[in-house]
């Protein structure tokens, strides 16, 4: 179903969608960022300090690991605090989960008529496991009986970076989890 260059990974993830109206575009770029809500660019301007500020540290020492401790617990209550103010984002009526995502595109199901290939979409995408959710606008790509393709048209580069590196944590877990079922069955 997918065609692009990107990793897809089966996984459910809690997405929003609301389809733009027929005669309305996907906004240029200078517009999309002005449209991003203030939570979705903070939560991606966090997942990329994230990323960059521990990995110098050298745990060498008693010190260092108790830095390291104390400077992962200060991260995980911002992460708590952040998960919070974007679940506030998160509105059941446009709730959809997906099958499968990647940094270029999701898959979802969906029963009933409503989408169309080529309709375009605002999208909002949660990644609970990275306390970090993001803002985009999509297409309708392609529709195989009830699943729909969205394929991210109008995305930041730091979003599209977190979700590399999310579908190779979740990659990294699956194949863990699949390396320990097959000892637990030798």
């Amino acid at each position: 179903m997918v065609g692009n260059e990107y990793f897809l990974v089966n996984y459910p993830l809690s997405i929003n969608i609301e389809l733009l109206g027929e005669h309305e575009n996907i906004p240029d770029a200078e517009e999309f960022e002005r449209r991003i809500p203030a939570p979705f660019r903070m939560a991606s301007e966090i997942a990329s300090i994230d990323s960059q500020a521990l990995q110098p540290l050298k745990l060498n020492n008693e010190t260092t690991q108790a830095l390291w401790g104390f400077l992962q617990a200060q991260n995980q209550k911002i992460n708590t605090l952040l998960s919070y103010v974007l679940s506030q984002q998160d509105d059941e009526k446009c709730r959809y989960q997906t099958t499968a995502f990647s940094a270029g595109c999701c898959i979802f199901v969906c029963d009933n008529e409503t989408f169309n290939i080529g309709q375009h979409a605002l999208l909002k995408i949660f990644i609970p496991e990275e306390s970090a959710a993001l803002f985009c606008y999509a297409t309708v790509t392609n529709i195989d009986k009830n699943q729909i393709e969205l394929t991210y048209q109008q995305i930041r580069e730091e979003d599209r970076e977190l979700l590399i590196r999310t579908t190779l944590h979740i990659q990294s877990k699956q194949l863990k989890l699949r390396a320990a079922q097959r000892a637990q069955s030798i």
